[in-house]
């Protein structure tokens, strides 16, 4: 009996193993999925700045643009002053006009070339950004790697308890093998110890018979929570 009571509780030390092999693994993927999100937040980061580097192109482009459409009113504008004939309300329209483009182009020239001044010193402070932005994608790339194959090595590590657990099974007796697999459903612990006279599982105490009973290395159960039980002593 004493070896049917040997072989139940490496069982129990294999599930033991198993369990606590399965909350770490549980952990890791926690792990690499918040330096997923971390990830993902930083090319979130990145791709927002250089919608912003992008936007202050646009602008700076959109600025030019304006200055040469005010140019090219001025210059359409004073061609029909200087070679059409035109009715002289038409006339004074233009000239008016014209001297409001030309009040109006050297602020939208001046807009231009702050902007694209301003857009050629981000572009350069861009690269510099990028190559950080680089710098910590490969870390963060690195770190989770790094997680992933402590993953796989535990996953191995648990395939192999599984089928250490499913050979040290096959060894114990059908009736004791059942009922523990029905106390691994109901705790953690299907197999404690008698610690001054009380099941250390549900703590209530155990008659003294099955005190003697498991001293002799007999394999015991609990009359109250079911578990199995076992002294150190008689180990």
């Amino acid at each position: 009996m004493k070896a049917h009571l040997l072989k139940l509780l490496a069982l129990g030390e294999l599930d033991a193993a198993i369990l606590e092999a399965q909350r770490r693994l549980k952990a890791l993927e926690g792990e690499v999925a918040l330096v997923e999100r971390r990830i993902a937040a930083e090319k979130d980061a990145f791709a927002k700045r250089v919608e912003e580097h992008k936007a202050l192109r646009a602008r700076a482009t959109e600025k030019a643009l304006e200055a040469d459409e005010i140019d090219e009113k001025i210059r359409t504008y004073q061609h029909k002053l200087d070679h059409d004939i035109i009715p002289y309300k038409e006339m004074e329209y233009l000239k008016e006009q014209v001297e409001f483009l030309r009040s109006r182009i050297d602020e939208v020239e001046e807009e231009a070339i702050r902007l694209m001044e301003e857009a050629e010193v981000d572009a350069e402070k861009l690269k510099e950004d990028e190559a950080a932005h680089m710098e910590r994608l490969a870390k963060l790339e690195g770190e989770k790697n790094e997680l992933l194959g402590k993953i796989s090595g535990l996953k191995a590590e648990i395939e192999e308890f599984r089928q250490k657990r499913e050979a040290a099974a096959e060894e114990i007796p059908a009736h004791l093998r059942s009922h523990y697999e029905r106390l691994r459903e109901m705790y953690p612990d299907p197999i404690v110890r008698i610690v001054h006279g009380t099941c250390s599982g549900c703590h209530l105490n155990v008659s003294q018979t099955t005190v003697d009973r498991a001293r002799d290395g007999e394999v015991v159960t609990c009359d109250n929570c079911s578990r199995f039980l076992y002294l150190e002593s008689a180990l």
